[in-house]
């Protein structure tokens, strides 16, 4: 069963706070993490429907967080917000599972139909699209 709707890293504590009050603010459930092992660490404590991860961390970008959280927890939906776009980061997001990879700043009119879509079930896991937060 899930019981909270979205996890949350980014090593850049002031977005995620950020962030985590928008979602917060709309009635989501939101854990929040500052690198990948905080994150590992919630999610073998949590299941969660939808996970918003940085790309470049330290200690373990997101597409190693995003393999290991997907071999826990298959069904979870990973959209990687990143400002390194490139063909050969979406590629590799899509082999990691990334459901769909967004540039900073993140456009949240974009953002936000995925953030509902992936809470409510209306879309599995799998990846499908992998384009910018303005297209």
């Amino acid at each position: 069963m899930v019981d909270t709707d979205i996890l949350l890293v980014d090593d850049d504590k002031d977005t995620c706070a950020s962030m985590s009050d928008i979602f917060s603010d709309l009635d989501y459930t939101v854990d929040m993490a500052y690198d990948g092992p905080g994150a590992l660490e919630l999610s073998g404590r949590h299941q969660y429907r939808l996970a918003l991860l940085d790309y470049n961390m330290p200690g373990m970008d997101g597409l190693e967080l995003c393999r290991r959280l997907k071999n826990s927890q298959p069904s979870v939906v990973v959209l990687l917000i990143t400002a390194f776009a490139s063909i050969a980061t979406t590629g590799a997001a899509a082999g990691a599972g990334v459901r769909r990879s967004l540039l900073k700043p993140v456009n949240f009119s974009v953002l936000m139909p995925l953030v509902e879509e992936a809470v409510n079930g209306r879309v599995d896991s799998t990846p499908v699209e992998i384009g910018s937060a303005t297209a």
